[in-house]
């Protein structure tokens, strides 16, 4: 449990995900380790997209996105490989590191060969040709013609487009027998003759081979080509590791120096082969002296930046050859020393691997569980014996994002976890709290959460005071209503510029109610959700004429249509289509209240629903959620409503009509013309469906003529 634990207020608006951000930011410049959890995939998803965004405009000298894990569900956080954050998911990041990891292909082993090939290349190839002696000495001793036996033959390096054809450039060996498996080395560095044309034969242990014999022939290169061979393709596994470890591997202070010795093995590796291949002055780069000089141990890391450099500007090839082996042989050392892998084998090995390094996590409450199997971090070396250990992960700091909206029981997942040092909660209880179905639950308050228990005890509360997301006219109602007036408008939206008008009616200006009489709640089928097909066909009209806007003028717009039913979130959704969803300039978002909380557009359209003479409105009378619905909107907030009914409602709602009357905000929908003609077309079309058997009865449809 957390030894120390603060709550922030956030009011909406005030700029929480940028203080999450900030907390992490200077955390990890601190080098701490955080664990940032929300409720939901969305709010931790924005959370974590702020962070790589801010870490990724950084300069990228203290703080990397290698330091960064997000987890969770793959499927619901529909992170794919081309996802913006695909480059933090655990999932991903462990699956590429796994070829790394691997003992018998990954970084130590691409390391070590490097060096052995480095130091010890002469030698490297005489066992290389004796090797291949060996073989064409077994297969001699074989039953087969001689014909049928492979040549033994010398290849110089053969142009590009011959290497997949039958070698048209071997050379002649100067072999006696196959027991003679002790070559001085000079034979096989230098070609002695082509091999003959097509058709013709080569003199081969006393005998004649021909053509077919020859495809069978082994192929042996220089020693030029085989030193180059064979560092092109150990170079190239070791640069794939090295670009993998630098862009996905944890770093710290300590392994800093091993980061920058990567890039100065990069810069050498594509030095060394231009020498390995230069034909001029050649001859000292190719003796034995200079090949199997030892190289000795105890180079000073602070100095190789220098040395690189000196390699780079040296103009004597026999000189840059000696420095550049040198200097490498020295820097894969101490990569070898200081970055040492475990050997794992599996994705979850590396999982647990990243989990204990690095210094910011991001997940669900719900997946947060997965942390109590994460062993601590003890020792590189076996990953085996570190899943055995006892200990756990230590965290410095656990930051609970949307803390009001989780109840009691889901907070104490995160919390319990061992090694948490302090606790964050930022949260606001004036908001959506956790959703509980059963009303006798509700009674017990099984959804209250930490954060509004800590409240009511009286708590300390840290308060953001300055919302940055609403127009003034927008936001006046809310912060009078449910934050006592605490909340000043930031200088950003109190501007001119801020206050904008998406069309030209008066009454859609930054705030407005409009007034929708004639509308007509009903319920879905089997009663699953209230709609009004007339507030739907108002509201379908009004995006329609935003999207011949934005389309006309080239202005990107965000509209956002919030319901607090489902049934009708359904109906709207229906009228609207996905006709919108073709431009880029244009989207449209139509949720449920519950659905659009922590979410900001440029334009919010409410649509009340309720529709009667009683003023019943349902949970439409929940202050928290009310409060969610009028402060989701920047620019612009439209709500749509029957204005009697929302008056004679008794709820907030009264309020909130009174409130648009007193400040000349509230409207009729025939103040406009075509929103008027919309309404009465959805009317008579509502009309035209209720009253169609009764209109059927009264033209006497099915009586006998008798009785007409």
């Amino acid at each position: 449990m957390a030894r120390s634990l603060k709550l922030i207020w956030v009011p909406p608006g005030t700029g929480k995900t940028k203080t999450i951000s900030t907390i992490l930011w200077a955390m990890l410049m601190k080098g701490l380790k955080t664990l940032t959890c929300a409720p939901t995939n969305t709010a931790v998803l924005e959370v974590a997209s702020r962070i790589v965004r801010l870490v990724g405009e950084s300069d990228g000298n203290i703080c990397f996105l290698n330091d960064i894990i997000l987890f969770g569900n793959k499927e619901k956080m529909k992170i794919d490989n081309f996802h913006d954050l695909s480059s933090v998911f655990l999932d991903s990041r462990a699956e590429w590191l796994l070829p790394c990891f691997m003992p018998r292909t990954g970084w130590r082993h691409c390391l070590c060969s490097l060096i052995d090939l480095l130091e010890n290349s002469v030698s490297k190839y005489r066992s290389h040709i004796e090797d291949i002696l060996e073989k064409m000495a077994r297969e001699n001793e074989s039953p087969k013609q001689d014909s049928e036996k492979p040549c033994c033959v010398l290849a110089s390096e053969p142009p590009a487009a011959e290497q997949e054809k039958n070698p048209r450039y071997p050379l002649h060996s100067s072999l006696k027998s196959k027991d003679h498996l002790t070559v001085p080395l000079p034979v096989f560095r230098k070609p002695v003759q082509n091999m003959p044309e097509e058709g013709e034969k080569e003199y081969h242990k006393g005998g004649w081979c021909d053509s077919e014999a020859l495809k069978e022939a082994l192929r042996v290169l220089p020693f030029k080509g085989y030193l180059k061979d064979s560092f092109n393709k150990l170079s190239g596994d070791l640069c794939d590791c090295i670009e993998t470890l630098y862009h996905d591997h944890p770093r710290n202070s300590e392994t800093r120096r091993s980061f920058q010795c990567m890039l100065e093995v990069v810069e050498l590796i594509k030095i060394l082969p231009a020498l390995i291949n230069c034909d001029k002055d050649n001859s000292d780069i190719w003796s034995d002296e200079l090949l199997e000089r030892k190289i000795q141990d105890g180079g000073d890391p602070t100095l190789w930046r220098e040395e690189l450099t000196c390699v780079q500007t040296n103009t004597c090839n026999k000189s840059k050859f000696r420095l550049a082996r040198s200097l490498c042989v020295q820097e894969l050392r101490y990569l070898v020393d200081n970055l040492d892998l475990p050997n794992c084998y599996s994705i979850k090995e590396i999982q647990f691997y990243l989990l204990q390094r690095v210094k910011c996590i991001l997940c669900t409450v719900s997946s947060s569980f997965r942390l109590y199997n994460v062993p601590m971090d003890n020792s590189p070396s076996d990953i085996c014996w570190l899943v055995k250990k006892s200990e756990k992960l230590t965290l410095d700091l656990l930051i609970v994002d949307e803390a009001a909206q989780l109840k009691e029981c889901e907070t104490l997942i995160p919390l319990q976890l061992p090694g948490i040092r302090q606790a964050v909660f930022i949260g606001d209880e004036y908001q959506l709290p956790a959703l509980v179905k059963s009303k006798i639950s509700d009674n017990a308050k099984f959804g209250r959460s930490v954060f509004e228990r800590l409240s009511m005890l009286g708590y300390c509360k840290h308060l953001l005071n300055v919302q940055y997301r609403m127009h003034p006219k927008i936001s006046k109602f809310p912060v009078v209503t449910f934050y006592d007036g605490k909340i000043s408008d930031g200088p950003n939206v109190t501007t001119k510029s801020y206050e904008k008008r998406f069309l030209a009616s008066k009454i859609f200006g930054s705030y407005s109610f409009i007034n929708v009489d004639g509308g007509h709640e009903t319920t879905e089928k089997h009663g699953h959700g209230w709609k009004n097909t007339i507030e739907a066909a108002a509201v379908s009209r009004i995006v329609q004429r935003l999207f011949k806007e934005s389309f006309s003028t080239g202005i990107k717009i965000s509209v956002g249509v919030v319901s607090p039913y489902n049934g009708q979130v359904r109906e709207i959704s229906e009228k609207l289509g996905k006709s919108y969803d073709r431009y880029d300039g244009f989207s449209v978002k139509v949720k449920s209240v519950d659905g659009f909380q922590g979410a900001e557009e440029d334009i919010i359209i409410i649509s009340t629903v309720r529709s009667n003479k009683a003023g019943s409105v349902g949970f439409l009378t929940n202050m928290q959620r009310t409060n969610v619905a009028l402060t989701r909107a920047k620019h612009c907030l439209w709500i749509v409503g029957n204005g009697t009914t929302l008056s004679n409602s008794k709820s907030v709602w009264q309020k909130i009509v009174k409130d648009a009357q007193d400040r000349d905000c509230y409207f009729d929908a025939d103040e406009d013309k075509d929103l008027s003609n919309a309404v009465f077309k959805a009317v008579i079309e509502l009309d035209d469906a209720d009253n169609l058997v009764e209109k059927m009865d009264s033209l006497d449809i099915g009586k006998p003529r008798s009785q007409v």
